[in-house]
């Protein structure tokens, strides 16, 4: 089955039809095409889907870019390894609490934002994400895991505001690991005498 004729199963799972764009916002739905006519940018936030991912959008191997935020989705199915050039993944908004083992097979992720969701320890399987840069755990209930951030290969951007957290390994934090570690709104009580200078950007 073509990207399109997949395109057009997936739709009806959502409340409109999806439109092809030449560019994706965090504001637009729709879908990007490559030359080869196959999706490599999705975009499907607040569409209802009440927790089901369509199996449709794990067919659409070529994706780089899925926005799925605020659909009540509670878990990501192991079919998630098939995204293998998957860059991206916004999925905040939701009700998510793990991670599937399967998402360590995403060697080129960079970017995974998991805010406003149920997680109350850090997933050990982040450590696995070898080009990860960037997460996002913004507005949850974390008090434990964040050992497994610090074993990421290339996280820089660490984002934990907001949760419950009463300590951090600052102790493991090596100079220039982090360019930014945002840490406000969690009840830390023991900063390992963690200064800035070790960290490009850190908020407490």
């Amino acid at each position: 089955m073509s990207d399109i004729e997949l395109i057009k199963e997936l739709n009806k799972h959502l409340t409109r039809p999806l439109k092809q764009l030449k560019k994706i916002s965090w504001i637009t739905k729709g879908y990007v095409l490559n030359d080869n006519s196959e999706v490599t940018h999705l975009s499907i936030f607040k569409s209802r889907l009440k927790g089901h991912i369509p199996q449709e959008l794990f067919e659409l191997t070529k994706l780089k870019y899925i926005d799925i935020r605020d659909n009540e989705i509670t878990k990501i199915p192991e079919d998630i390894s098939r995204l293998k050039s998957l860059k991206y993944i916004d999925i905040r908004i939701n009700k998510l609490s793990d991670l599937p083992q399967s998402i360590s097979y995403l060697k080129d992720l960079e970017r995974l934002y998991l805010g406003q969701n149920d997680y109350k320890s850090v997933p050990e399987i982040i450590s696995e994400l070898k080009a990860l840069e960037l997460i996002d755990f913004s507005d949850n209930q974390i008090n434990a895991g964040c050992d497994a951030l610090l074993s990421a290969p290339k996280l820089k951007n660490i984002y934990l505001n907001n949760n419950q957290l009463t300590n951090f390994p600052f102790d493991k934090v090596k100079n220039n690991q982090l360019e930014e570690l945002i840490l406000l709104d969690n009840p830390l009580s023991d900063y390992h005498g963690m200064t800035r200078d070790k960290i490009g950007r850190l908020v407490l």
